[in-house]
């Protein structure tokens, strides 16, 4: 199963219930629940660009406090190295397959909203987020 069927098979209203669950110290929550409806509406219809060499999953990860909390992560099958989501374009993440034992051990909902976290972490918009990745690249050059 690719992310973009289990987006589409999700209850929205769900995935953006476990998605507030990790804004806890958001200063709007209510402009991020809209943001994030917007963006759920716009990944929704996106054309995945379907790959399968490289894998969504989710694992849990450690916090520098120790805490531990689930991450979702691309992983490339060729090489076994793992990959952020926040700067990966979205019709790439939406072509991706999620690993099916990491899906049935969490709700469609909570592996979306898992998902959606790591891809909106720099904005809930792809024009925003490539426009940040841009201009690092031309402060690099």
């Amino acid at each position: 199963m690719y992310f973009f069927e289990v987006i589409r098979e999700c209850d929205t209203d769900e995935v953006v219930r476990e998605f507030l669950k990790f804004c806890d110290e958001s200063p709007d929550i209510q402009h991020t629940e809209t943001a994030l409806r917007q963006a759920i509406s716009r990944i929704k219809v996106i054309e995945p660009k379907l790959s399968d060499d490289y894998l969504i999953c989710i694992e849990k990860a450690e916090a520098l406090d120790e805490s531990v909390f689930d991450e979702a992560f691309v992983l490339d099958k060729k090489n076994s190295t793992k990959y952020s989501l926040e700067a990966n374009p979205w019709a790439d993440t939406l072509g991706y397959p999620v690993n099916p034992e990491h899906l049935s051990a969490h709700s469609k909902e909570y592996f979306s909203a898992l998902v959606l976290w790591e891809m909106t972490w720099f904005g809930f918009s792809e024009e925003k987020i490539q426009a940040k990745v841009n201009s690092w690249n031309s402060n690099e050059q």
